[in-house]
């Protein structure tokens, strides 16, 4: 019996989000994939620990995460997503795992072209939300000045901002660029404007009820930074190219 209960408390679900930010983070067919998954697997293998990962739509991830106790850790999460539905909740976050650039990608030929006040149309994924946005620009989307169309893929929000018929889209940049260069071949078909709201922001790993663990996650982060930097460079996630 005591045996089990050890073998128990080392497995444990990870919630991660059903969709394709390929190199970052890829889930196809129930298949994890990518940095992340590499990552938290090489983890796993150090500290003795086995993870089972449970896709799930970002908007039901989150939902489930804070309130179904099936699952012991969400990733990727950050302190300012759905601030709102975490309201009560005690949540540890570990220190980050990657920093990614998001803000908005455009056409070649509106690059510069565009500024906040001109923007009248965007694409973003479904339960993704634009932060870069100042109080004033997120007034124009609350009343419609702003439009922001949602889509279920990456694949589509991508299709979309290459018609010409939305301003821009919404992602990281190195996300976009992954998919141009390699899945559509038309690398260059959609530029980042960094005239428009940018930022940088930061995964983690997250918790309610595993804070032991994560403690052991930050001085794994801490102790093995060839190994991250050479997982950065197999996924072309160094510095230069997320820029």
């Amino acid at each position: 019996m005591m045996l089990t209960g050890m073998a128990a408390a080392k497995s444990f679900v990870i919630g991660v989000e059903e969709i394709d930010y390929y190199p970052l983070h890829r889930c196809v067919n129930g298949g994890f994939s990518g940095y992340g998954r590499d990552l938290l697997d090489a983890f796993a293998k150090q500290s003795g620990y086995s993870f089972t990962y449970l896709p799930l739509p970002v908007s039901r991830l989150f939902h489930t995460f804070l309130n179904d106790n099936s699952i012991d850790f969400k990733y990727p999460d950050n302190p300012r997503w759905q601030v709102d539905l975490k309201k009560g909740k005690d949540i540890l976050y570990s220190s980050p795992v990657i920093n990614v650039v998001e803000g908005l990608l455009v056409r070649p030929e509106s690059v510069d072209q565009l500024s906040e006040a001109s923007l009248k149309s965007i694409v973003i994924m479904r339960g993704f939300t634009p932060w870069p946005f100042d109080q004033d620009m997120r007034q124009k989307i609350n009343d419609g000045t702003i439009r922001v169309y949602q889509e279920d893929s990456f694949g589509s929000v991508i299709a979309l901002g290459m018609t010409g018929h939305y301003d821009a889209i919404y992602a990281s940049p190195v996300v976009i660029n992954y998919y141009l260069d390699v899945v559509v071949r038309k690398p260059g078909a959609l530029v980042f404007d960094k005239k428009l709201p940018f930022e940088s922001n930061d995964f983690f790993l997250s918790t309610i009820r595993q804070g032991g663990v994560v403690k052991q996650f930050n001085e794994f982060l801490a102790k093995n930074q060839p190994l991250i930097m050479a997982l950065k460079r197999k996924y072309r996630l160094t510095d230069k190219a997320a820029q």
